[in-house]
């Protein structure tokens, strides 16, 4: 969906691809299956009691998500929809196994309730014909970033090669939807919830490496602050706990997306959720303790400051927290609410944060920490520069050079090391979904999520590589 990402993922796949054995012929992607984990047996294959010849299988370098095409490890896939009519079920990512298949038990509830659909001739519309859904080939899809469940009630027509037609005029092919699951001891098929793919998000290229390095770099920055005495106040106290949040969060996004913590999805997701919350009401105290610090005259600190520093972190995040569990755990079964929904553990293991509903929850709260952050930056910048201002003002009387104001270098880095500290950039963050497709945020965010995920590196070089802190790990 981003451009840049496009043509890289597009020459990484034409680079792949003459290595590769060509597709299957005239078979859609979207009609294959992943058998890579299906034992061969003669000159055929066994997927979920249909066997497949060897003739209709074919080793594929890549993945396709609606319109994007992303270079994938090399797998074996069957056109299994040339044996079978396909039916498109959705899969929860909580209950995504291994090898690809779904543990949530769907088949065998469909076997038990006798599940059937109205299958229509793809040339005359007319023509249908009760096919049970065991007697089809049931592929499980998974969920994406921008999904919406549409509730079809009106006539419709599901079409033998996996398109579906709507009376209001609505068409969906078969890689742009998928059915929802736990829906098949209803009215179905006379009306049918559909989770409708509306975009697609991923990874960029390169950030696992980036996130990996910043994740050493948060380990040698925490490792410094616990070292130095100097160091180990309030200020410094809350820096090494919003290293220590945004650390686990990095973790939990990198073991995620090696799919390393799968048995355990749902709990990551949550975890994730609440470090995210955490990571960023660390530097809303860190932003308020700097002000604070900065523009005191008296500058000694209480000794119970960081307790309820911490007592007020934990606690929100973990209300935070608490608030979508209970949501998801009263809701998630209502399908009238799903698209307000968090989410966590359908689409990834992680909240769902790509909808528009999602302010409630995700961008709400961050707009209001991030307003906070650039207000308190803001008022610490000018103390300083008033400051400053002073200074120079005295210094340079008896020269009459009263009104030049000139930062020097030290003074740029100053507000470099408070605006990094202080979590500014986080403020992008807020930015609608919808505006994320336009070409110019695309590259905005784009930039900005390079930074976020590279944040360790940027904090270890700012404050651990800098003469002050270098001179005080020398002296200790």
């Amino acid at each position: 969906m981003r451009l840049s990402s496009e043509i890289y993922c597009t020459v990484l796949l034409l680079i792949f691809a003459r290595n590769s054995k060509a597709d299957i012929p005239d078979c859609n992607y979207f009609d294959t299956v992943d058998i890579s984990n299906v034992e061969r047996q003669n000159d055929s294959y066994l997927y979920d009691d249909i066997l497949i010849p060897a003739s209709l299988t074919g080793d594929y370098e890549y993945k396709m998500f609606g319109r994007l095409t992303m270079p994938a490890k090399k797998h074996l896939r069957a056109c299994v929809c040339k044996l079978r009519p396909c039916i498109r079920i959705c899969c929860p990512a909580k209950y995504t196994l291994a090898n690809g298949k779904c543990g949530d038990g769907l088949q065998e509830e469909l076997a038990r309730l006798e599940s059937y659909i109205y299958l229509t001739s793809a040339t005359n519309l007319s023509t249908k014909t009760r096919v049970p859904l065991t007697e089809m080939a049931i592929i499980r899809d998974q969920f994406l970033a921008c999904d919406e469940m549409v509730h079809v009630t009106d006539e419709f027509a599901y079409v033998e090669n996996g398109s579906l037609y709507i009376s209001d005029g609505g068409y969906f092919k078969p890689q742009y939807y998928c059915l929802y699951p736990y829906q098949f001891n209803s009215d179905f098929p006379t009306s049918m919830w559909i989770v409708k793919h509306s975009c697609i998000t991923y990874m960029y290229p390169g950030l696992r490496e980036i996130v990996t390095i910043s994740l050493i770099c948060f380990i040698l920055t925490i490792a410094v602050y616990l070292y130095i005495k100097e160091l180990r106040n309030v200020t410094g106290k809350c820096i090494i706990f919003c290293m220590i949040s945004r650390f686990i969060q990095y973790l939990i996004v990198i073991l995620l997306n090696m799919k390393v913590l799968n048995s355990i999805c749902s709990l990551a997701g949550y975890s994730l959720f609440f470090f995210w919350r955490a990571s960023n009401l660390w530097l809303s105290v860190i932003s308020y303790q700097l002000w604070k610090l900065l523009t005191s005259v008296n500058r000694a600190e209480p000794t119970n400051m960081f307790q309820l520093y911490n007592a007020f972190v934990w606690t929100t995040a973990a209300v935070m927290t608490g608030c979508i569990y209970m949501v998801n755990l009263m809701w998630e079964n209502d399908l009238n609410k799903w698209n307000w929904l968090p989410l966590v553990g359908y689409i990834n293991c992680a909240a769902k944060f790509s909808s528009s509903t999602s302010w409630i929850y995700s961008t709400g709260p961050s707009l209001v920490l991030s307003t906070f952050n650039i207000a308190m930056f803001t008022l610490t910048a000018i103390y300083i520069r008033k400051v400053k201002r002073e200074i120079k003002k005295f210094a340079h009387e008896e020269e009459g050079r009263m009104g030049c104001i000139n930062f020097d270098s030290q003074t740029y880095l100053q507000f470099l090391r408070l605006s990094v500290v202080m979590g500014l950039t986080w403020i992008v963050d807020v930015i609608p979904f919808s505006a994320r497709f336009d070409i110019v945020w695309k590259q905005i965010i784009m930039i900005t999520d390079y930074y976020h995920y590279a944040f360790g590196i940027v904090i270890f070089i700012l404050l651990v590589l800098k003469r002050s802190t270098l001179t005080l790990l020398i002296k200790s």
